[in-house]
């Protein structure tokens, strides 16, 4: 590979006072001249252990300054970078309302936030702490053998802790996915493209969701009973607000959204039958635990990126100003029709 030429100031002109020296070279020079004469007029006489050595030292770098260049530049640019380099941040933070976040703004109150178990989404219901009792001592009618083994106490323990931790990062990334939708919420000037900061977390809780499906599972088999963990507690739902939307064929032709299975779509209309822009659906598992998040677009259109695994769904739509009911939906690895959702 060739060498690149190094640029050159072709277009300013330096004035050149004697010969090749400029303007500038001959202030630096001048500079360090004056300064070494005026310390050998002053203080020659009285210190000159001590004046000698500065008189040498500002003659050499008013020469420096003016003559001695350092990788085609010279030695005055070195001087400007290095202190633009020790004086300028090199670490950029961010703040808002005149607060600087410069860490993880929930890792400092990790402890305290799972001790109370509070959870800001509206939709999610927050992990009882009771849930983590120590278990009571078995009645004294128990016989040795029912009581589990030591072994068995100690995997439950670890299975638990691991559970812990889950919960702590599953409650982050639903804080993180809160706080994206309330910034999308906020009118701006030149529009914020989230979906990759989402799409990121929602594939970080559909692995902490693996993970603690399998840690559930191991909780069963040890304990030989179903185990419920906090952060995979059902949610519940009130029946009066529940309305299953079945995929029946429709008489009245509609525009297929996609034509990959299990991708959840559909379109949002208000009590006119006009179409919803910026209507949130978020998409949770059977476990309660959000699996998806998506946004209306002008003709009140939404649909998902990837398709989700065979399930039961539910859907819960938000806009300010506007009620709708809870959409459960059964995915079996067909491709859906459009879903119709109207509000209140």
């Amino acid at each position: 590979m060739e060498p690149h030429p190094i640029p050159q100031n072709v277009t300013s002109f330096q004035f050149k006072l004697v010969g090749d020296m400029t303007l500038k070279q001959f202030i630096y020079l001048a500079s360090g001249c004056v300064t070494a004469y005026v310390i050998f007029v002053f203080f020659a006489r009285d210190y000159p252990i001590v004046t000698w050595p500065l008189i040498i030292i500002f003659t050499l770098l008013g020469i420096a300054f003016a003559f001695l260049p350092f990788g085609s530049r010279p030695l005055d640019h070195w001087v400007r970078a290095f202190l633009k380099a020790v004086y300028s941040p090199t670490k950029r933070v961010w703040q808002k309302n005149k607060k600087t976040y410069k860490e993880e703004p929930l890792f400092n109150s990790r402890l305290i936030m799972y001790f109370s178990g509070n959870i800001p989404a509206p939709q999610m219901q927050a992990p009882v702490p009771q849930q983590y009792q120590r278990p009571t001592p078995a009645p004294p009618s128990l016989s040795s053998s029912e009581l589990p083994s030591k072994e068995e106490l100690q995997k439950t323990v670890d299975l638990a802790r691991q559970a812990q931790v889950l919960q702590v990062k599953i409650i982050q990334n639903e804080r993180m996915l809160n706080q994206i939708k309330a910034e999308a919420q906020k009118p701006t000037a030149i529009p914020i493209d989230y979906s990759q900061q989402v799409n990121k977390i929602l594939n970080d809780l559909s692995l902490l969701v693996t993970q603690a499906s399998t840690i559930k599972t191991q909780l069963h088999s040890v304990t030989q009973q179903p185990t419920p963990i906090p952060t995979l507690a059902a949610q519940p739902v009130e029946k009066e607000k529940v309305k299953v939307v079945f995929t029946a064929k429709s008489k009245q032709p509609q525009v297929a959204l996609t034509t990959f299975p299990n991708v959840v779509n559909g379109i949002v209309k208000d009590k006119q039958n006009n179409y919803l822009e910026g209507t949130v659906v978020v998409i949770y598992d059977k476990e309660g635990l959000p699996v998806r998040a998506l946004k209306t677009n002008k003709l009140g259109q939404f649909t998902g990126s990837t398709p989700l695994p065979n399930g039961t769904y539910t859907l819960e739509l938000e806009k300010d100003g506007f009620v709708f009911d809870v959409l459960q939906i059964e995915l079996t690895g067909t491709v859906l029709s459009p879903l119709m959702a109207t509000a209140k």
